[in-house]
């Protein structure tokens, strides 16, 4: 996540890999007063209705709130694996700790809570509904779909990133809130999370060459690590789960960070 509120016009083109000459080009070519269109471009379909992200204020109590809506994402998703049984095999035994972990993060939802309403905003006390569309809802589709025979393993990979997507959430915002006995509280429920993780990427690829990145010599992908990238890094997770394709491969998933659309804004509630 980044300061939107203190970006200026001119960083926020260079975000978007738009330069002012690029911007002034790409106009120079669109539609103008009196100019018909050419009839040469091709297109298909239609363009969806979208809807603009109205006025709002990215608050200290904004942030909270949805650091504790990713809470619930990991308590819900925690109490899905559960109640469905998807803890098998090898992984059974993890059954304690998965207990363990949606009591943490129950824990970790009231005291942001607790801050918000101290700082003069409204508890928010259900799961992000962005997260759960884009990332839980499609992950677990996968996981408990007829033929997945990894299903327990991939439920111990979906956990594994959403502990590190709260982790790099906490870590965003220890840079953004304005309060300064804050970000010592975020971060201490992000060190939690973190420790969730660890624990988890053990589990997923044990051993202490597992502790930092690692590159798997046969698929040439990255290993699951203990220690994954450097301190505030917000980079995407990415994950591979379901039943393998007729090539052998998973279907992948990319987890982000919450951006502008996927705060829980003050007049968001459950």
């Amino acid at each position: 996540m980044n300061d939107f509120n203190n970006l200026t016009r001119r960083e926020l083109l260079k975000m978007s890999g738009l330069s002012i000459a690029g911007i002034t080009f790409l106009a120079s070519c669109g539609a103008q007063a009196g100019v018909t269109a050419s009839p040469n471009i091709a297109s298909a379909g239609t363009v969806p209705p979208t809807t603009a992200l109205g006025e709002v204020v990215i608050s200290d109590t904004v942030l909270l709130r949805t650091a504790a809506s990713l809470e619930y994402n990991a308590i819900d998703t925690y109490t899905k694996v559960l109640d469905g049984g998807l803890l098998t095999g090898d992984f059974a035994s993890l059954k304690d700790a998965v207990k363990r972990f949606r009591d943490d993060h129950n824990g970790h939802a009231d005291a942001i809570n607790a801050l918000v309403v101290s700082h003069g905003g409204k508890a928010h006390t259900c799961a992000n509904t962005r997260v759960n569309n884009l990332y839980v809802d499609p992950a677990l589709k996968l996981i408990t779909a007829d033929g997945n025979a990894d299903a327990a393993r991939d439920v111990v990979t979906l956990a594994h990133a959403l502990e590190n997507l709260a982790t790099q959430t906490y870590q965003g915002i220890v840079a953004l809130l304005a309060e300064p006995s804050l970000r010592g509280s975020a971060m201490r429920v992000g060190q939690d999370e973190a420790r969730h993780a660890v624990v988890l990427a053990q589990v997923l690829n044990p051993g202490y060459m597992a502790i930092g990145p690692s590159t798997d010599e046969v698929t040439g992908k990255a290993k699951v690590a203990s220690v994954p990238s450097t301190f505030g890094s917000l980079s995407s997770i990415q994950i591979s789960l379901g039943a393998p394709n007729s090539e052998g491969a998973k279907t992948s998933l990319s987890l982000e960070t919450p951006s502008l659309n996927g705060l829980v804004y003050d007049e968001i509630s459950c």
